[in-house]
């Protein structure tokens, strides 16, 4: 993650990598009520899913989708690699990749996701506003 000294976006992107970090432990942990709580709960809330189904997911669609998704896999370990954060005032777009194994269905499984997420300054707490997930093929 780039820091820009001096920048006066440092400390929202500062803050917004902690949050990366938070989402990262709860996503390990399986802890939905921890993921759900870093998204803004709002009608202006969508996600973009890299799963079926494919249309425009609210708020509460993509909390059940994830946590349907969540009860199907188990010992996830994973990272956030090469991450780009851009703030522009309480706004701020968040590109990555989600790299992560996990057992589903009795075997290990592996993928590599691309991660767009715009995420909000919500009273001091930056939550994901908007995510789109989109896999990245495996190398050949």
């Amino acid at each position: 993650m780039t820091s820009h000294p001096g920048d006066p976006d440092d400390e929202a992107r500062r803050a917004i990598e902690r949050r990366l970090d938070e989402i990262l432990v709860a996503v390990q942990a399986v802890d939905m009520g921890r993921l759900t709580d870093f998204h803004l709960d709002s009608p202006k809330f969508s996600k973009f899913n890299d799963l079926p189904p494919w249309e425009r997911q609210d708020f509460a669609t993509a909390m059940r989708l994830e946590a349907e998704e969540f009860r199907s896999v188990s010992d996830i370990h994973g990272a956030f690699d090469d991450v780009k954060i851009d703030v522009f005032g309480p706004v701020a777009v968040v590109t990555a990749v989600f790299a992560f194994e996990a057992m589903a269905e009795g075997d290990r499984v592996a993928s590599r996701t691309r991660v767009t997420a715009v995420m909000v300054d919500d009273g001091g707490d930056w939550k994901i506003a908007h995510e789109h997930l989109s896999d990245l093929p495996s190398p050949a």
